[in-house]
């Protein structure tokens, strides 16, 4: 688009319009319907290709346009192209992010100018590996929990899939004071799935002796991702030595959680949350058990696109 430049009658003056000058009798320069039409429909066709509808009360839908093609044009450019897709694939603009992390089932259902979806996936956290009372002149240490399996994937919105899709959420490993269990899996319908985490171990050795357990196991079963699918991280080792100290395993880390952090001697396991895994415990407490962090929930995030 440019002035109407070869129009002799618009009366441009130096390419540009001008007005009237009443005091010198110049006259003002004139738009031509052609060129009024061509700049109208310029702005129309930025607006539209935004996904918004052209309404002639409002002044800042030009903006709002350029602000849309904008943020599409950074999405479009993110270099992510595993298993054959990339987000460049999607369709339009992001209308939605929504998460879910509800233990159970909960049905989904897109919003309905939905094109695509971006679905995130994040089996449940182990839990940590926990102490019963420990015998006199001994310790007992506890590995970290293991994270949750990843699945990432893109998906078209079908008709189906507008009717709901159910989303099953396993809960993490529980809080215990013997060895850590595993998370529950995770799934979105049958498009995806991602396996739990396993649970921390423990060991219980004399007070003079230095000694280590392993953390449990990161979720290793993944089907559907066409973006990403990845085996969760192993829980952290938990050890004691004469000369160093004592500390419990630390969680896993998931997608979505750093993971538990460790504790020292006689503390309670920090949890894990969104995958993660739980923390181990230690102990010499002869009379009380000392309880692991349970594991992180699987988890869901779902980003649409137009």
């Amino acid at each position: 688009m440019d002035y109407p430049k070869s129009v002799p009658s618009a009366g441009l003056v130096n390419g540009r319009f001008v007005d009237e000058n009443p005091l010198t009798g110049s006259p003002g320069s004139l738009i031509p319907a052609d060129w009024g039409n061509g700049v109208t429909q310029e702005i129309l066709n930025v607006i539209k290709a935004a996904g918004l509808v052209p309404d002639e009360r409002k002044t800042d839908q030009l903006t709002q346009a350029i602000g849309e093609l904008l943020d599409f044009k950074r999405l479009k450019n993110t270099p992510t192209t595993l298993g054959g897709y990339g987000i460049s694939d999607a369709s339009g603009r992001l209308l939605a992010v929504k998460q879910f992390e509800t233990v159970g089932i909960t049905l989904y259902r897109p919003d309905p100018r939905a094109k695509r979806i971006r679905v995130r996936l994040v089996g449940a956290g182990g839990s940590g590996g926990g102490c019963q009372p420990v015998p006199a002149g001994s310790f007992t240490v506890g590995g970290g929990g293991g994270s949750g399996a990843y699945a990432e994937g893109l998906f078209d919105v079908t008709p189906q899939m507008l009717a709901g899709v159910p989303i099953t959420l396993g809960a993490g490993g529980e809080a215990r004071a013997v060895a850590g269990t595993s998370g529950g899996s995770a799934s979105f319908g049958s498009y995806m799935s991602a396996s739990g985490g396993t649970g921390g171990q423990v060991i219980t050795f004399v007070s003079t002796a230095p000694g280590f357990v392993q953390g449990g196991v990161g979720g290793g079963v993944v089907t559907g991702g066409n973006l990403s699918s990845a085996r969760g991280i192993q829980g952290g080792y938990a050890m004691s030595n004469p000369n160093w100290g004592t500390l419990a395993g630390c969680g896993a880390a998931s997608p979505f959680d750093g993971g538990a952090a460790a504790t020292g001697l006689n503390t309670t396991g920090f949890a894990g949350v969104r995958g993660s895994g739980g923390g181990g415990s230690c102990s010499y407490n002869a009379s009380a058990a000392c309880l692991s962090g349970a594991g992180g929930g699987a988890f869901c995030e779902i980003w649409e696109y137009a």
